[in-house]
């Protein structure tokens, strides 16, 4: 069941890149209309959510464990109308401020990006969701003090979460329904303004709020899964065929595409010159001095410390108050030092990565071979990921030899576990500064905009409900295993769906910035 769930959420997080990669081998469109259609998502429901919580206060939505005031079909209705508004007419306002990206195949680019960012957000959400799930299987949840209503909802979800491992499809089969619908509204919306007639803006409007209000109103009568996709296809059907009909008649233009063999070899290529490179700027050894250096001094300076106190003069009576250490404070010392020293040379060894190349000229010699843009950046973050990767290896070995020695024995399955939580914790911030490093004129530039993102992500950490699905949740979640060395420590697989999706997400923007510079 926790394998077909992961496939599923990994899915919803990649699908709509994916069908992306593929279109592009066919059509002329930048990645940065995919990120677009990302941008015109989050900003259709900073207006979104408020409009609901503002109605939900007026009394004309009910809150989640209150009967409705009104039929059911009216607040269906409702709920689809402000989602159509809100979203049909942020993707209006993309095309308004895209005037010279305006052709067919640019609103399906723009559609998948909207459609697929809300279905990396439904990961997440799904993940953090399965993780509650999986810590209340044989619990008994009379025992949870809960509300007649929630409790009913959690023991339908956990019914739902026991069944065949194929109900992990279902979320998925939404997604790819949702996300094509997606598409045939951005074209619709497109097909506003190269027709310069709003009947399709308000069609497009109609159409949202119709399969909205549709689908409100059988979650509300029932709870089979089946009949809600079933019902979301049969609406979906007649844009789809629309949107057949109109590729036909509105044929996009077509780009010559290279054989993958080729890109493959010179993504492979490029990985090696990166590795090569990293070995002879001496990058490889001065990332794994330091994590060696921490990954040794952490346990030496847990156990130690104590006695260190001790021989100060002075400082002895400050000594006896500190408890014996223990391999739980060993575990401690190596997560708060690595996650500081390592946070600072992903950021210092990343910002020069484009930003140095495109400097030095060496990035438009590289690129004349020839060698596609995604490949030279997706190199530089395989090469990077690698180096980090044996940089965790030896210090983690080498901090759980010393532990061992001085504490006794140590889980060795746990303590990689808690080493592969630091590590994708410390990918998403290589990410974040291989964005900079794109984004930046030069590398002070990159620097700036590498820790400037760096710092935004640590400080949503400290959000009340989002926080803890924030990469530093990962941080606290080793932090738990170290501490309670594994025992009842409940998952956390939202956190490891927001560093996925963060890592795509930097991804994306660095290839869509690259992409649109000339060299």
């Amino acid at each position: 069941m926790i394998l077909t769930y992961a496939l599923a959420i990994l899915l919803m997080l990649g699908l709509a890149i994916a069908v992306t990669v593929l279109l592009r081998r066919r059509v002329k469109a930048p990645w940065f209309l995919f990120l677009v259609g990302v941008a015109t998502f989050a900003g259709s429901q900073a207006v979104h959510l408020p409009l609901n919580e503002g109605l939900t206060r007026l009394g004309w939505l009910p809150e989640q464990t209150q009967t409705p005031a009104f039929p059911l079909w009216c607040t269906a209705l409702l709920l689809g109308l402000t989602s159509g508004l809100c979203e049909e007419s942020a993707r209006a306002l993309g095309y308004a401020l895209l005037p010279r990206w305006r052709r067919f195949e640019h609103s399906l680019l723009l559609g998948l990006g909207h459609g697929g960012f809300e279905a990396m957000v439904l990961g997440v959400l799904t993940a953090a969701s399965l993780s509650s799930l999986a810590a209340l299987r044989g619990v008994d949840l009379q025992t949870l003090a809960l509300p007649p209503e929630q409790l009913a909802a959690l023991t339908a979800q956990l019914t739902v979460f026991e069944q065949s491992p194929l109900s992990a499809a279902l979320p998925l089969l939404e997604r790819v329904l949702a996300m094509t619908l997606h598409v045939v509204l951005s074209a619709l919306v497109w097909r506003a303004f190269v027709s310069r007639k709003a009947i399709y803006y308000l069609a497009a409007v109609a159409y949202h709020a119709a399969a909205n209000a549709a689908l409100v109103t059988i979650a509300g009568t029932t709870d089979n899964a089946l009949l809600t996709y079933a019902v979301l296809a049969l609406l979906l059907a007649p844009g789809l065929w629309w949107l057949v009909r109109l590729w036909r008649k509105t044929p996009p233009a077509l780009s010559p595409a290279t054989p993958y063999k080729v890109e493959v070899a010179a993504f492979l290529a490029a990985t090696r010159k990166e590795l090569l490179q990293q070995w002879r700027t001496k990058r490889v050894l001065v990332v794994a001095a330091v994590f060696i250096l921490f990954g040794l001094f952490s346990p030496l300076l847990a156990y130690f410390t104590p006695q260190l106190l001790g021989s100060i003069e002075g400082a002895e009576m400050f000594a006896d108050l500190i408890p014996t250490p223990t391999a739980v404070d060993a575990i401690g010392q190596y997560l708060k030092n690595l996650s500081q020293f390592g946070f600072i040379i992903a950021v210092l060894l990343g910002m020069g990565a484009v930003a140095g190349e495109r400097e030095r000229g060496t990035a438009a010699l590289v690129l004349s071979k020839p060698l596609p843009r995604w490949a030279f950046i997706l190199s530089k973050f395989t090469a990077q990921t690698v180096v980090y990767a044996g940089g965790f290896l030896v210090a983690g070995l080498g901090a759980y030899s010393y532990t061992v020695v001085l504490f006794g024995a140590l889980d060795f399955g746990l303590f990689m576990a808690i080493n592969a939580l630091l590590f994708l914790w410390l990918m998403v911030f290589v990410a974040v500064a291989l964005l900079g490093s794109a984004l930046g004129g030069s590398t002070g530039a990159a620097a700036g905009i590498g820790l400037g993102g760096a710092v935004a992500l640590l400080l949503a950490g400290s959000l009340p409900r989002v926080g803890p699905l924030m990469p530093g949740g990962l941080l606290a979640w080793a932090g738990q295993l170290g501490a309670l060395k594994g025992a009842a420590v409940p998952s956390n697989g939202g956190a490891i769906a927001t560093a996925g999706a963060l890592i795509l997400l930097c991804l994306l923007g660095a290839l869509a910035a690259f992409e649109r510079q000339e060299l």
